[in-house]
């Protein structure tokens, strides 16, 4: 297994394999609104068990549209297009009246549009996206790569350095889900979520149905079997990392 050092046009400097960072060149080279299909992709977050599909997806696409299309999407849904999704059944809605509900949805919806905003600002001040900048890089449109991170004292996730510099978790591939066909169903863990997040998460599934819901697939040696587009075909072996035991203290 071979190392190299990758430095990117946006300026991060990175450890990774010889692999990962052909890979990572490759990918840039993807026709803007790249159509591609990952076969037997593993997911695991949020999940008490994995779930394994097949995703049908469009990549390479304009974060920065994407973004004004959703803040277009937002400012026009109201509460009648969302009270549908809301799970009543949840006690932490049941109890509420119409009135309350409609003005968490409100709170809701203006706090996701001024974080927005925010993004398309380029305003990194909070600490989400902060720590969003320490451990991650944007590689170019619709790619980013994963540090491998640790806690500090804070509690904070900072990047692993070996000798200066960052070392790669994982290939990211912002994506729109055009199809998936799940293959092995998983298990989502039991998430005792409030009014406010049970509201977002509905206004989000609405979104996602006005096609402006963006994924992050997670490109790792051993969460997929292959990933095909743009023509071009990537396997396991290509996104293959450093092995954590040659850089652990």
């Amino acid at each position: 297994m071979e190392f190299v050092i990758h430095e990117t046009e946006s300026g991060c400097r990175f450890r990774c394999t010889k692999a990962q960072s052909e890979t990572i060149d490759r990918l840039e080279t993807i026709n803007k609104g790249g159509i591609g299909t990952v076969h037997g992709y593993t997911a695991t977050s949020r999940r008490v068990t994995p779930e394994t599909s097949d995703i049908q997806f469009l990549t390479a696409f304009s974060t920065e549209r994407l973004y004004e299309r959703k803040l277009k999407a937002l400012d026009r849904i109201t509460f009648d297009d969302v009270k549908d999704t809301l799970p009543m059944d949840n006690p932490k809605l049941s109890v509420l009246t119409e009135a309350k509900l409609r003005q968490t949805f409100d709170d809701r919806k203006a706090k996701e549009m001024e974080s927005l905003q925010k993004t398309l600002d380029g305003d990194r001040s909070d600490a989400h996206r902060q720590g969003h900048d320490r451990c991650y890089c944007d590689v170019g449109q619709g790619i980013k790569v994963h540090y491998r991170t640790e806690k500090d004292s804070d509690g904070l996730s900072q990047p692993v350095l070996v000798n200066g510099l960052p070392v790669v978790n994982s290939i990211m591939l912002k994506v729109l889900f055009i199809k998936k066909t799940v293959t092995v169903p998983g298990e989502y863990k039991t998430v005792n979520s409030g009014a406010p997040v049970l509201v977002s998460k509905a206004i989000e599934k609405t979104m996602n149905l006005r096609s402006v819901g963006i994924k992050t697939l997670a490109l790792k040696e051993d969460n997929f079997d292959r990933l095909v587009v743009d023509r071009k075909e990537f396997l396991a072996e290509d996104v293959e990392g450093i092995p954590a035991s040659l850089f652990e203290r």
